[in-house]
């Protein structure tokens, strides 16, 4: 009796199977949202709404980098041989620094102050003061495309010295050229953390 209890049982399952449509697969699925990443930040394209990053720059997850504020200050003071208004070699890079500079900040003006030592008679030294501060405004200008109109000069001959006394050290620290102290802020892209970031930060130090 079980058996044919069983045997009923599994007709029906069968039967009522076999009266439903059977729905094919289709043979391929289109995919609606676009999982590339053209931008290589790790965020696809579908939920990316920075277009493009910087790469290896730090995302949230909407593949927008991370920004911080930077506040700088900058000094510029060129040294001089005596007697002498030409820039040396070793003094171009902090004039290429302050080029750098004037380029983050393109609405700045800078003036550019000449200097003299004590040697020498006070009407030498302010003609020498201010050949020293033409010729790095000069470097600005025609060297480093900084606009002239954002360049100003002025000399001071020997009348303000760095270091007081007649010393050939204070000769040498009061042939200068320098400019009042400037400073700004602007925003930079924060970069991911890799193996190399603490060996990075440890070498600028």
């Amino acid at each position: 009796m079980k058996q044919l209890v069983i045997i009923l049982i599994t007709g029906l399952v069968l039967n009522g199977c076999a009266s439903q449509e059977v729905q094919p697969m289709e043979d391929t699925v289109t995919q609606r949202r676009d999982l590339t990443d053209s931008d290589k930040d790790g965020v696809i394209a579908a939920r990316d709404q920075c277009g493009y990053t910087v790469e290896q720059a730090k995302v949230n997850n909407e593949g927008c980098p991370s920004e911080r504020t930077v506040q700088e200050s900058f000094e510029l003071n060129v040294q001089f041989a005596t007697a002498s208004a030409q820039v040396r070699e070793d003094q171009y890079a902090n004039i290429r620094r302050l080029a750098d500079f004037m380029r983050r900040y393109p609405e700045d003006m800078v003036t550019i102050e000449g200097h003299a030592s004590k040697v020498g008679n006070a009407e030498y030294n302010m003609g020498l003061s201010q050949r020293r501060a033409e010729a790095v405004a000069n470097v600005l200008v025609t060297q480093l495309d900084i606009d002239k109109n954002r360049v100003d000069t002025r000399w001071f001959g020997a009348t303000q010295p760095l270091i007081d006394d007649d010393s050939d050290r204070a000769n040498g620290q009061n042939r200068r050229v320098v400019t009042p102290p400037l400073s700004g802020d602007y925003v930079e892209t924060v970069m991911r953390w890799t193996i190399y970031t603490r060996e990075k930060s440890n070498n600028s130090q």
